[in-house]
């Protein structure tokens, strides 16, 4: 995979869900030009793996409870990205693609933070009255 795509895979699975890597699941699939491709988001013919964790996959249950919407993940996400960007807690990623994470600069984490508070109050509305 060239250092390009690389970096534009990261920046997917990254940027939009830069959320605690105590649990996450990311999404394997082929892009238009046969690249494979790492999301947060899931996708058609997208393979689940669960990432962060050292628990085994489970395997899916007879009765789950109903898939959340594709606008309540984007909310969970985002609200779980403004968490820990708030905190105290550090938060490293691959800003040149070295393949070493180096932690985020007061700056950058205020950018990030602000970033995902502007995507908490676009994803997370509460629908409109009488609807």
């Amino acid at each position: 995979m060239s250092r390009h795509a690389l970096l534009l895979a990261l920046s997917a699975a990254l940027m939009p869900g830069l959320v605690s890597a105590e649990d996450t699941t990311v999404y394997k699939s082929k892009g238009a030009s046969g690249e494979t491709v790492y999301s947060q988001i899931e996708t058609e013919d997208a393979e689940a793996h669960r990432v962060g964790t050292s628990e085994p996959e489970a395997p899916p249950a007879a009765a789950e409870a109903p898939a959340r919407s594709p606008a309540e993940q984007a909310c969970d996400r985002a609200k779980a990205n403004y968490e820990l960007l708030a905190s105290d807690k550090r938060v490293q990623f691959d800003r040149d693609g070295d393949g070493k994470p180096e932690e985020m600069s007061a700056e950058e984490r205020a950018s990030n933070r602000d970033m995902a508070k502007r995507q908490v109050d676009a994803y997370c509305t509460p629908a409109a009255e009488g609807q």
